[in-house]
């Protein structure tokens, strides 16, 4: 992964990535009872707020975000006291890797039950997105829950975030079960203001993962997914 493209993001001051409050498909979606002795992981976490909410419920959470400045703001910003261990910042059963998401080993995430997706996929260019997915194969087993947000936009914006329609999703999920649970058309969002788009939808997927899948078969489905009408 180039380690710059999710810092950088941040650097030149693209804060719609981060959202003030607890995202509202968490709270539809995610509910304290559905998470209730779960071990959730975050990939590319930031400082969202949502991870506060799993912490709540949740048995155990994981995020990893490489930049150190975000992980910091986020103890301050919450007031939540944390312990520095090598690479890991830990406050009760929260714990923020601080490292490069490709770096990181299954051994070190541990079990994973749920992963949520809020602002990673979105983020990366199509080049970087089959080894995203591939070290998601990695670190998930069959059985595990993915939780999944898109944004679908049009005219398409080649910076992220990145417009992904369901079509795509299912190319890159070729092993999941996929419920698309959430796509509403959002008129009034930043995003449409600022750049005079069209349109644009948020969509919400719950997914299951049902095997194992090689990496020749996620660059041959994304690829096809992209290209092709399913």
């Amino acid at each position: 992964m180039e380690k710059q493209v999710w810092a950088d993001s941040w650097d030149r001051s693209n804060t719609h990535f981060h959202r003030q409050d607890v995202h509202p498909y968490v709270l539809k979606h995610l509910t304290p009872f559905a998470l209730m002795e779960k071990s959730i992981f975050v990939p590319l976490c930031g400082r969202s707020l949502d991870l506060v909410y799993f912490s709540q419920f949740a048995d155990r959470v994981v995020g990893v975000e490489q930049n150190e400045t975000l992980i910091l703001q986020f103890f301050a910003e919450n007031q939540l006291a944390y312990e520095k261990v090598g690479e890991r910042y830990i406050s009760n059963n929260l714990t923020i890797f601080c490292k490069d998401l490709f770096a990181l080993t299954p051994n070190e995430v541990g079990e994973i039950d749920l992963v949520y997706d809020r602002a990673s996929l979105v983020t990366l260019p199509l080049p970087l997105r089959v080894g995203y997915l591939q070290k998601m194969e990695e670190l998930t087993a069959p059985g595990t829950q993915y939780f999944l947000t898109t944004l679908e936009y049009s005219p398409g914006m080649n910076s992220a975030p990145f417009s992904i329609s369901p079509e795509e999703v299912g190319g890159y999920f070729p092993n999941y079960r996929i419920q698309h649970v959430e796509s509403p058309t959002v008129p009034h969002h930043r995003l449409v203001r600022k750049f005079k788009l069209d349109y644009l939808k948020e969509h919400g997927f719950m997914m299951q993962k049902l095997h194992d899948a090689s990496y020749a078969s996620l660059v041959e489905t994304a690829s096809r997914s992209f290209y092709e009408p399913l």
